[in-house]
């Protein structure tokens, strides 16, 4: 990957009627990376990767292939592919036909298409199943045989419409690493549309978390989780609770916030998001969160955590290598931290419905604007 950009999309916007699909959207993607589209549905990802394959026209704005106007051109004009959710492979030809397919209707010679063929299949681990049909093959088989499709054109950008989607559990995680691998083998410049935050967090270098048309941030996957802009974001890529700010001062550069469950709070500054621009704009349009793995839970009051929640013990998940316990409060929903399995045990054996404390430290809380998109904190 490099920081020159292969595709800029700036001021993007798409309108169906009085729908804006997309508002106003900019970023740059880098030659070379995986970039990830993520949001819920409806939020326009879709809509974006549609225009950049030439299947829908934006309303308004700049979309630059290698610094070149992108929307004059027509889907088969560009230098992009797609690999649809579906695989859309031809179920009547072989593996090496269903590959060969691009290459003979751009009248490549023959000798040229097998030799590309032949790389493209051995690219994607399925150079012995070239004269294998569809229907013999295992599902992540399919959807290598729709990435060899593509790959074979040499694209500039390939476009993957939720590409992990049609498989189960074990297989998906299984081709995250195989997608990657051959990413960086090919150094082709992949673009994912998911609604699957741990596929996009898995899989890509960076990503553009959309919602509702607009875009809220673009970052590393760390960045994201560590350093969301605003709620919406640090809800989005993860677990987090989140406490409404019903008053601010400020210390310096810290900031004291009051909340109704914990009332007053010294939030370092390291931990206030680039979203808080104004101390007056606080109170009632942001709000101080922490993720369940900061949460410490115990059956005894501890003696110096800065931040104590008293509750009532609730479930407790077994996950693997540690375990979810629930915390249940009286005024407010219940928070879940992640624990060791032996403490979580020594949790289980004082019994569901016993009193427990939650407590946390200030310096692993966050302090959050409700939507920072209008303070231009999308970077």
């Amino acid at each position: 990957m490099t920081d020159k950009a292969i595709v800029s999309i700036r001021e993007l916007s798409k309108y169906f009627g009085r729908v804006a699909a997309l508002n106003e959207v900019s970023f740059d993607i880098k030659a070379g990376e995986i970039f990830a589209l993520l949001g819920p549905s409806g939020c326009g990802k879709s809509t974006l990767l549609r225009i950049l394959s030439g299947f829908e026209t934006p309303s308004s704005g700049e979309l630059l292939l290698d610094g070149k106007d992108l929307i004059p051109l027509k889907p088969n004009k560009r230098p992009i592919n797609m690999v649809f959710q579906s695989y859309a492979v031809f179920p009547h030809m072989s593996v090496e036909e269903n590959v060969a397919y691009g290459l003979k209707v751009e009248g490549i010679a023959k000798a040229e298409i097998k030799t590309r063929v032949a790389q493209s299949l051995k690219q994607v681990h399925l150079d012995e199943f070239g004269a294998r049909k569809p229907h013999q093959l295992s599902g992540g088989q399919r959807q290598r045989v729709a990435l060899a499709r593509v790959l074979v054109k040499k694209p500039r950008l390939l476009l993957l419409d939720e590409p992990l989607s049609a498989l189960d559990a074990k297989l998906r995680d299984a081709m995250r690493l195989e997608l990657v691998k051959l990413q960086e083998a090919v150094g082709i410049t992949f673009v994912i549309v998911t609604h699957d935050q741990s596929e996009a967090m898995a899989i890509a270098d960076r990503i553009a978390v959309l919602n509702e048309g607009r875009l809220r941030q673009v970052a590393t996957p760390s960045q994201l989780y560590q350093r969301p802009v605003d709620a919406f974001v640090a809800d989005f890529v993860g677990t987090i609770h989140s406490f409404a700010v019903v008053s601010s001062t400020q210390q310096g550069k810290d900031f004291v916030v009051g909340t109704q469950e914990l009332g007053n709070i010294t939030v370092p500054a390291a931990a206030v998001a680039h979203g808080i621009y104004q101390l007056d704009e606080l109170v009632g349009n942001s709000v101080v969160a922490v993720r369940p793995e900061h949460i410490n839970v115990t059956a005894t009051q501890p003696a110096n955590s800065e931040v104590t929640l008293l509750g009532k013990l609730g479930d407790i998940a077994f996950q693997g290598q540690h375990s979810v316990v629930e915390i249940m409060l009286d005024n407010r929903p219940s928070l879940t931290a992640i624990a060791s399995n032996a403490d979580a045990q020594a949790l289980h054996e004082s019994g569901h419905g016993s009193t427990v404390w939650a407590h946390w430290d200030t310096a692993n809380m966050l302090l959050l604007p409700n939507d920072a998109s209008d303070a231009g904190a999308v970077e």
